[in-house]
């Protein structure tokens, strides 16, 4: 059995390419900037290369930080930001009311320029939403991207690791199998349940954990919420709540179908992709090369799914995601639009398959085929 080739050559500050988006946004906007992401993902370390000597930088994971801003006194807060003229706030959750803090510094301290982050677009944009209508731009920091790691090398030598670890930074510049294998384990353990069921939404920790399982050997496959409410015993809308929250925080990411035509295209069933492979194959503990691997197409579709995104996600791309398949089977795998695009998607392999010939017959587009080696145009 091979494994991998662990990366030996990356430096240890792999830029971010969202960064330049913060940056900006930071440099020629006054209103707060927010950057949003799973824990272990790199935010503190993206925003402390940003930091100026004079920037005042607060951990809200720490009480002795939080406690000079987690506060509505003007008082205190004038106080405790005399000369500040950049506010870092890193893990904005924890504030008692983050809403309401980064109001009062946005309508008192004109001045003061205002970065925060966050590990839960869920629990962080729900406490924000009505505090701070207008007065906000928010950024996704996504697990690195194959783009990111591979200035330094041919991007081929990391695809295979990519797709069996993923890009959480910590693990990607481990060099030891097992080592990743257990830090995976423990982001699973520390982090990734730990935050979600800290929601008040969260009631049955033990469905939520199983449909996560669930969804895992579900990659690729449209998702039926009748079928994950029978096996998991809990009514459909808990199904859809959940399904909400681990969206938005991070774990998975939904494709939605492509129609026209609703009467011969299927038009509800949604897909369900993971945002790093690794934890899905940590979840169904499974790291065997891809060349013995039942579900390499699944991974492969997977990978290229989250890897498009996060090219459109760092380089600010208006565009809409989508899968196609006709209720004859005929399907697609990849979609975008309003500039109507269509991608096959094919671990190997060269031919074009029965479904992109009806989607081109249907759409009078010819989808492209995205392998190992012609990938460079779609993910770069």
């Amino acid at each position: 059995m091979t494994t991998p080739k662990v990366c030996t050559n990356i430096r240890n500050m792999i830029p971010r390419e969202v960064q330049i988006l913060v940056n900006k946004a930071l440099e020629q906007t006054n209103k707060i900037v927010l950057l949003l992401g799973a824990r272990q993902v790199g935010k503190t370390t993206l925003i402390k290369s940003l930091q100026r000597p004079d920037d005042l930088f607060l951990n809200c994971d720490l009480e002795e930080q939080r406690d000079k801003i987690n506060t509505t006194s003007l008082q205190k807060f004038q106080k405790n930001l005399v000369d500040v003229k950049r506010l870092f706030i890193d893990e904005a959750q924890n504030l008692d009311n983050p809403g309401l803090t980064l109001k009062i510094l946005y309508d008192n301290f004109k001045d003061i320029k205002v970065l925060a982050t966050g590990s839960s677009s869920f629990e962080l944009k729900n406490r924000l939403s009505d505090a701070l209508t207008g007065r906000y731009l928010d950024f996704e920091l996504l697990p690195l991207s194959l783009s990111e790691i591979s200035r330094a090398e041919n991007y081929k030598h990391f695809i295979d690791e990519l797709i069996l670890f993923g890009g959480f930074p910590g693990i990607f510049l481990e060099k030891d199998i097992l080592s990743k294998k257990n830090l995976l384990d423990k982001i699973i353990e520390s982090y990734l349940f730990k935050d979600i069921l800290a929601f008040n939404r969260v009631r049955n920790s033990r469905a939520i954990v199983e449909l996560t399982s669930a969804l895992a050997y579900q990659v690729g496959s449209e998702i039926n919420e009748n079928e994950l409410s029978n096996r998991l015993k809990i009514d459909r809308k808990t199904v859809i709540s959940y399904l909400d929250i681990l969206e938005k925080s991070f774990v998975v990411r939904r494709l939605y179908p492509y129609s026209k035509s609703p009467r011969r295209e299927i038009g509800r069933r949604y897909k369900v992709y993971f945002y790093d492979l690794g934890l899905r194959n940590a979840l169904i503990g499974d790291f065997n090369p891809l060349n013995i691997r039942q579900d390499v197409g699944a991974l492969w579709e997977n990978f290229l799914f989250i890897e498009r995104y996060k090219k459109i996600n760092n380089h600010n791309i208006s565009t809409r995601q989508y899968f196609w398949r006709s209720y004859t089977g005929a399907e697609v795998d990849y979609i975008e639009d309003p500039l109507l695009s269509a991608w096959e998607f094919k671990y190997s392999g060269t031919k074009i398959s029965r479904g992109s010939r009806a989607f081109e017959t249907a759409y009078k587009i010819k989808p492209k085929l995205i392998n190992k080696e012609n990938l460079h145009e779609f993910l770069f």
